[in-house]
């Protein structure tokens, strides 16, 4: 009777050990949730200081430069003198056309007191015309009188003084080169590569060191050239620095640009590492979808998913499409598994639930 319980109690340890054995001889795979990143990079570029804006300013009209009060270097407020051209022979040009327009008035009054009766109807037209013409000519005169004298169009930095006192200059022909330094910006040039992975309008977090070992500085994005230069394919990026800054900084100088760099969207996207991929024959790559067994969340079967991917950063890939967000799937070892295995959840050794 004692030998029978003791088979009885045998039996029943060994049907109990069953689930447990069959799960044990389960393949272990590392498990992972497919959600969003916003795969950012971080990168360092060299910068250059630069104005908010840079002007080459120019007399509207030709002649020679009598006065150019200004030196390289020199900080100027607006509405400040630049340079001044002889007046001399605008006050003559204004001269001359005062009396053209004081004929051209003449000629009209007498044709038009005298009438279409007695003067043709087509040369009071022509009288009319002249005198249109000879303000014009007098509006120009005065103007150009006017635009002798170059006023400073905003507080600027003066970097260069592109002709000297004396000189004849003609129309449009620079004279100084300002900056307008009421906003310090440093560009950078970023390359091609970093705009095919986060598309055109990329996000820009940055801050800049403008010392070696010096404080770090933040900055806020201003513009993006959408053209690349021709030699090393870069686009130039303009930032702004938003706090006091040094006294000493003039365009040109250098500054080293920290950034991270991400999606300007904000959804982010799927960073697949290589081993969760496999490909089927004809090259389709594939994740295997995890489904866990009902009552038993560590143990389920796969369930292959094409998906559609594009190279990312190091080994890693961007998945374009391919399962909902939230699915689980096989992190490590796709290729060494198939549709349909049936696997248990690898925890490693620490209780991390299967996540990479």
């Amino acid at each position: 009777m004692r030998s029978l319980s003791l088979l009885v109690s045998g039996l029943l340890a060994l049907l109990c050990a069953v689930p447990a054995l069959a799960q044990e001889d389960l393949r272990p795979a590392k498990l992972m949730v497919v959600q969003p990143s916003q795969d950012v990079v971080s990168r360092r570029f060299f910068g250059r200081i630069t104005a908010r804006n840079t002007v080459d300013l120019s007399f509207r009209a030709g002649g020679q430069i009598e006065e150019l009060p200004i030196r390289e270097g020199e900080f100027v407020k607006q509405g400040d003198l630049l340079g001044k051209l002889d007046t001399g022979p605008f006050e003559r040009a204004v001269r001359e056309a005062q009396a053209q327009l004081d004929q051209a008035e003449r000629q009209l009054k007498r044709v038009t007191e005298l009438g279409a009766g007695i003067v043709p109807q087509a040369d009071i037209d022509d009288a009319r015309t002249a005198r249109d013409v000879a303000q014009v000519g007098y509006d120009d005169a005065v103007e150009n009188l006017e635009d002798a004298a170059l006023i400073a169009p905003f507080d600027a930095l003066i970097s260069q003084r592109l002709a000297d006192r004396y000189a004849t200059i003609a129309a449009g022909e620079p004279i100084v080169r300002a900056h307008d330094m009421s906003e310090i910006q440093i560009e950078i040039k970023a390359p091609e590569i970093l705009f095919r992975k986060f598309g055109e309008q990329p996000e820009f977090a940055a801050k800049a060191r403008l010392t070696h070992d010096g404080p770090l500085y933040p900055l806020e994005f201003r513009e993006l050239t959408a053209e690349a230069t021709e030699v090393g394919q870069t686009y130039r990026v303009s930032f702004a620095l938003t706090t006091d800054t040094p006294d000493h900084l003039l365009p040109g100088a250098s500054a080293t640009v920290l950034t991270e760099i991400s999606r300007a969207d904000g959804n982010g996207v799927v960073i697949l590492p290589a081993s969760a991929l496999r490909f089927t024959p004809d090259g389709t790559a594939q994740v295997l979808v995890f489904a866990a067994d009902d009552g038993d969340a560590q143990t389920g079967t796969l369930t292959a998913h094409d998906v559609v991917i594009e190279p990312g950063s190091g080994t890693s890939f961007r998945m374009i499409e391919g399962p909902e967000h939230g699915a689980t799937i096989v992190a490590a070892g796709a290729a060494m598994l198939s549709d349909g295995d049936r696997v248990r959840r690898f925890a490693g050794l620490s209780d991390d639930g299967g996540q990479p």
